[in-house]
């Protein structure tokens, strides 16, 4: 099956105090927005009034050549765009959608970039080049953290501390406790950004 994106609403945002607010969320390879490091960022956007669209990704698991992620990415973006006839407010991405890092900084949109690929020199390359706001947020011990690559791109962090990939620590309530502080700071982000609309 050749790579495609699908956009749709998500089901969880259809009572948008203000439905001009739009984000994009742009998914990892395997981590949906069914779990917990997406569901409840969402949901967080959501409970503020943003209307949230997701893109899914099909036939991508055998795509290796990073290139070809980031050009599905890309497209995802480009989709959202042609559907809405607006860039989005807000993008939020995890993993493999960090990859519309080059796109989001020609669009100056805002971003949230989660477990954001630092191992790749081009994604922290144009994390660094956008203009608009933007925040990092991963764990200490994803393996595609780097702290010099993240203090590189000049953008403010949020380390959540023995965190994964997956956002797992091994103990439930630490994971808990990482989610809050997460959605925590995606709140106040997000709530900075909107706030000249308001």
């Amino acid at each position: 099956m050749e790579p495609m994106v699908e956009l749709s609403r998500w089901p969880g945002s259809r009572d948008e105090a203000f439905p001009e607010r739009q984000v994009l969320v742009l998914p990892g390879r395997g981590y949906t927005v069914q779990l917990p490091g997406l569901h409840l960022p969402v949901r967080t956007l959501a409970l503020h009034g943003w209307k949230a669209w997701i893109a899914n990704w099909v036939g991508v698991d055998n795509l290796s050549d990073i290139e070809e992620v980031r050009a599905l990415v890309v497209r995802a973006c480009e989709d959202f765009v042609h559907q809405t006839g607006k860039v989005p407010d807000l993008v939020l991405a995890k993993s493999m959608g960090t990859l519309a890092a080059g796109w989001v900084a020609d669009h100056a949109v805002p971003a949230i970039w989660t477990t954001p690929l630092l191992n790749d020199e081009v994604c922290v390359r144009d994390l660094g080049r956008s203009m608009a706001p933007a925040m990092l947020v991963g764990g200490s011990e994803d393996s595609m953290w780097d702290d010099a690559a993240a203090a590189k791109t000049g953008l403010s962090s949020v380390v959540v501390a023995g965190a994964d990939h997956s956002w797992q620590i091994g103990d439930w309530r630490a994971e808990l406790a990482g989610f809050e502080h997460i959605c925590g700071a995606i709140e106040e982000f997000a709530a900075r950004v909107a706030a000249p609309t308001r």
